[in-house]
């Protein structure tokens, strides 16, 4: 059974003193308050966009009928957040809003992300309302495409409603840059990237190390409440050469992998070592065997 939440429902005109009234009323709601921050600010930022653009391209018509005004919903549903906000929009703007949407979603991540650099870095012209550039953030925002219907009015309008989509459950990414002592670190679970790579032997290992471990404990509590459990988590170490004191932290890096997948988690993790690098390969063998983790290792050829 689905589990289902209103965190916001709205009909009616749009100014800006209702703008602020809903805006307040969201972040009041008990389910939003639950988010996590990063959640709870690309909610926010959505809702806003539309709330704008509403506002800047809203019609009001007269009519009793409850369909012919502008509208915002926010629910929750299982592990997805659902953003619905439609608006009258005449007949004859429904071809522009068909292709501006269409090529917006058949953009990858970092099309949106030059597409949204050149918008907003070009000069501004008079008579523009900023409604393309609210719909690029929005995309870039959920990560998601936009979904979107026209229903047919009265005589010239149509219902203009799109519907975006995200995770609730929202992971933030820890990347450290290598140094000449330290590895580099890619934990980045919206592009399903999990690296650590180079010689590791910083000053302060724990330090470093703890930094990792820390995010590794949100990570697993973000998911076994998602459903991406049900997909693979690919875990990459790649060592040139890593200090006994790096070794035992690796090692507790290892433990919590094998302990998430004792939890039904589909975690993999590749051990990768150079092609003429027995001693590598010997080290990832052993923490495999003291974890009883089966690794996955892999030969690359030396640099």
């Amino acid at each position: 059974m689905s589990e289902s939440e209103i965190l916001l429902d709205y009909h009616g005109p749009v100014d800006l003193k209702v703008i602020e009234l809903l805006l307040k009323r969201l972040r009041k709601t008990k389910e939003f308050t639950f988010l996590n921050k990063i959640t709870c600010k690309r909610v926010y930022a959505i809702v806003v966009e539309c709330l704008e653009n509403i506002y800047k391209n809203q019609i009001v018509l007269s009519s009793a009928d409850p369909g012919m005004n502008s509208h915002i919903s926010v629910r929750t549903e299982n592990d997805k957040i659902y953003i619905v906000a439609g608006n009258p929009v005449p007949d004859s703007a429904k071809e522009n809003l068909t292709r501006r949407l269409d090529h917006l979603n058949n953009l990858n991540e970092a099309a949106l992300k030059t597409l949204y650099e050149h918008k907003i870095n070009r000069e501004s012209v008079r008579g523009e309302n900023g409604a393309g550039l609210g719909f690029i953030y929005m995309a870039m925002k959920s990560g998601n495409k936009i979904g979107y219907s026209f229903q047919p009015l009265i005589n010239g309008y149509s219902n203009f409603e799109i519907k975006i989509s995200l995770n609730k459950y929202i992971m933030r990414k820890l990347i450290i840059d290598q140094t000449s002592f330290s590895p580099k670190v890619i934990l980045d679970p919206e592009k399903k990237i999990y690296l650590i790579s180079g010689e590791s032997r910083p000053p302060d290992v724990r330090e470093f190390y703890d930094q990792i471990l820390s995010w590794l404990a949100e990570f697993s509590l973000y998911l076994i409440k998602s459903d991406d459990k049900k997909d693979p988590v690919e875990f990459n170490f790649d060592f040139e050469y890593f200090n006994s004191s790096s070794g035992k932290l690796i090692l507790d890096i290892c433990k919590v992998l094998a302990g998430l997948r004792l939890k039904g988690i589909n975690i993999i993790v590749k051990w990768y070592y150079e092609k003429e690098d027995g001693d590598m390969l010997e080290v990832g063998k052993e923490m495999s065997s003291i974890v009883k983790f089966p690794f996955e290792y892999v030969e690359s050829e030396i640099n």
